[in-house]
C-alpha cells in the first residue's frame, strides 16, 4: 500500500477513542473536516471501509479498522520508546505522559506535588486529566490511571499496584460557629450513599444532627465545608494544607474508612522510561496524614 500515510492512523485512533468527529477533532486540535478527510484518505489508500454508524448514530470502527488501531497503538508505543532512547543518549528523559484520576486527586494532590516532579524531570510533559469515569488504557485515553479501588476492566493487559491508602479526617471551617447545637453535616446524596465515607457519616449524624447540604463529589464537599456550611469527612492529603479548613480531633479519625489508591498502567508501555519515572513519583506521594494539627473546639 504505497499511498498509505501512516500519520493518518492518528486520526483513526482518536476517532476510536472519542466516538465522533467532533470529539476527535478536539483531542487532535484539528477541525472536524480535517479529521474526516484524513480518515477518508486512509480508506481510499486501503480500498476498504473503516467506519460505520451504529443504531444510535455513533461512529464505530469496522473489524479491519480495529485491527489497524491495535497495530497503530503498538507502533505509537515503540515510537515513544525510540524517542526515549534518543533522549537517553543526551542524558535526559523526555516525552508526554497522560495521567487520569478523579478531580479531587488531580486538583488537590497531584497539582500541588507537581513542582517536585518538574524539577527532577524538566523534559517530561505531564498531562493531568480530571475525570470521574474510568478512561481506557487499552485505547490510550490515558497512559496511567489512579483509582480509589482495584481495577474491574483491562484484563491481563492492565498492570495494577496499590501505592497507598487515602485516609480521611473530620473537617470544619474556622468560620463555623459552634454553639450548643447539633452539628451540621455536609453529606452525600442518595446516588453516592454507597461510598464508605458516606456510610460512616450517615452513622455518625444521628437524628439530632442536621444535614443542610448533600453533595455528589469530594471537591464540592470540600468547598462546602470551607464556606462554613457544615462538617464532613474529607481526604487528609487533599485538605491538610488548605488554611480554610480545620480538623476536628485526631488524624486520621479512629474507625473511619480509608480508600486504597491503585496505580494502573498498560503492559505494553511498562518499558517506557518516562512512564516509569511518573509511576515512581506517584508511588512516593503521601496519601495519608503528614501533619497532626488538632482542633478540639
Amino acid at each position: 500500500m504505497p499511498d498509505m500515510n501512516w500519520d493518518d492512523l492518528r486520526y483513526l485512533i482518536a476517532l476510536n477513542r472519542q466516538g465522533s468527529f467532533a470529539a476527535a477533532s478536539a483531542e487532535l486540535g484539528q477541525d472536524e473536516t480535517t479529521v474526516a478527510r484524513r480518515v477518508r484518505r486512509l480508506e481510499h489508500a486501503l480500498s476498504a471501509q473503516l467506519l460505520f454508524r451504529d443504531a444510535v448514530g455513533k461512529q464505530r470502527l469496522t473489524e479491519l479498522a480495529e485491527k489497524l488501531v491495535a497495530h497503530a497503538l503498538h507502533m505509537e508505543t515503540e515510537t515513544r520508546h525510540m524517542a526515549e532512547l534518543a533522549g537517553m543518549d543526551q542524558r535526559s528523559l523526555a516525552g508526554t505522559v497522560r495521567v487520569t484520576a478523579v478531580p479531587v486527586v488531580v486538583d488537590r494532590i497531584l497539582v500541588p506535588a507537581f513542582r517536585e516532579f518538574q524539577q527532577c524531570y524538566p523534559d517530561i510533559t505531564l498531562e493531568l486529566v480530571p475525570e470521574g469515569r474510568n478512561l481506557s488504557l487499552t485505547c490510550r485515553e490515558a497512559d496511567l490511571a489512579l483509582r480509589l479501588g482495584p481495577p474491574k476492566t483491562g484484563g491481563a493487559d492492565t498492570l495494577a499496584q496499590r501505592i497507598g491508602w487515602l485516609e480521611f479526617g473530620l473537617y470544619r471551617s474556622p468560620i463555623t460557629t459552634t454553639p450548643d447545637e447539633p452539628p451540621q453535616w455536609v453529606l452525600y446524596d442518595t446516588a453516592h450513599a454507597y461510598l464508605e465515607q458516606a456510610k460512616w457519616m450517615s452513622a455518625q449524624s444521628d437524628q439530632h444532627s442536621v444535614a443542610t447540604l448533600r453533595v455528589a463529589d469530594l471537591n464540592t464537599a470540600i468547598e462546602a465545608v470551607a464556606n462554613g456550611l457544615g462538617q464532613s469527612l474529607l481526604p487528609i492529603a487533599a485538605c491538610q494544607h488548605d488554611t480554610r479548613l480545620r480538623q476536628i480531633g485526631a488524624l486520621p479519625v479512629p474507625d473511619t474508612p480509608r480508600r486504597p489508591v491503585w496505580l494502573l498502567s498498560h503492559r505494553d508501555q511498562s518499558h517506557l522510561k518516562a512512564i516509569q519515572a511518573v509511576k515512581e513519583w506517584l508511588s512516593n506521594i503521601s496519601w495519608g496524614a503528614s501533619v497532626q494539627i488538632k482542633d478540639h473546639s
